[in-house]
C-alpha cells in the first residue's frame, strides 16, 4: 500500500538511544513501526475589513482514529513511502466529519490566543489525507513484566501506553 506520511525525524535507533538514556531499569524486546492516521486541513479565516491583520490561512490536524484536533503550525514535510497493510491503522472517522467539525476547535483556538470575540468566517480550502510514523516499542522491566511505549518519531517525544 503507498502512503503519504509526515517525515519522521528519527530512526530506530534514535528511539532505542532516547529511551535509554532515559532509564537503564528496562530492555527493549522489540519495536514495531505503525502508521496512525491524521487529516491536515487549511481553512482560511476571514475576519473581516476591521481586523484585516487577524486575517489569514490556518492548519488543523484531525485524529481519524479518536476524533481530536489540534492546530498545526506547518504542513511538514510530507512524503510518499510504501507501507504493509497490517502497519496502517484504519480511520474511524471520515473526511467529512473531520472538515465539518474543525471550525469549532479553530474558532476556540483563536479566540483564546487572540482573545476577540467577533466570530470570523471559517472556509475550508484543503485537505490532505496523511500518517505519521510511530514506534511501538515493547518493553521489560527488571521485574520481568511487560510494558509498551508509544515513540513518535517526527517529533522524538514518547509516552507509557500500559504499565
Amino acid at each position: 500500500m503507498r502512503i503519504k506520511v509526515i517525515k519522521n525525524g528519527f530512526t530506530m535507533e534514535d528511539a532505542f538511544e532516547r529511551l535509554y538514556k532515559r532509564s537503564k531499569h528496562f530492555t527493549i524486546e522489540n519495536m514495531d513501526l505503525l502508521f496512525y492516521p491524521y487529516t491536515l486541513i487549511e481553512f482560511d479565516v476571514d475576519y473581516g475589513e476591521k481586523l484585516e491583520r487577524l486575517n489569514g490561512k490556518v492548519l488543523c490536524m484531525c485524529d481519524m482514529w479518536r476524533g481530536g484536533y489540534s492546530m498545526a503550525k506547518s504542513k511538514g514535510e510530507l512524503v510518499m513511502t510504501d507501507a504493509d497493510d497490517n502497519t496502517v491503522m484504519p480511520a474511524k472517522i471520515t473526511v467529512e466529519d473531520a472538515i465539518a467539525d474543525a471550525p469549532r476547535t479553530i474558532y476556540g483556538e483563536i479566540q483564546k490566543a487572540k482573545r476577540i470575540l467577533k466570530i470570523p468566517d471559517i472556509n475550508y480550502v484543503r485537505h490532505d489525507s496523511v500518517y505519521k510514523p510511530f514506534f511501538i516499542v515493547e518493553c521489560l522491566n527488571d521485574d520481568k513484566e511487560v510494558f509498551h511505549i508509544l515513540f513518535d518519531t517526527v517529533t522524538g517525544e514518547y509516552s507509557l501506553l500500559n504499565a
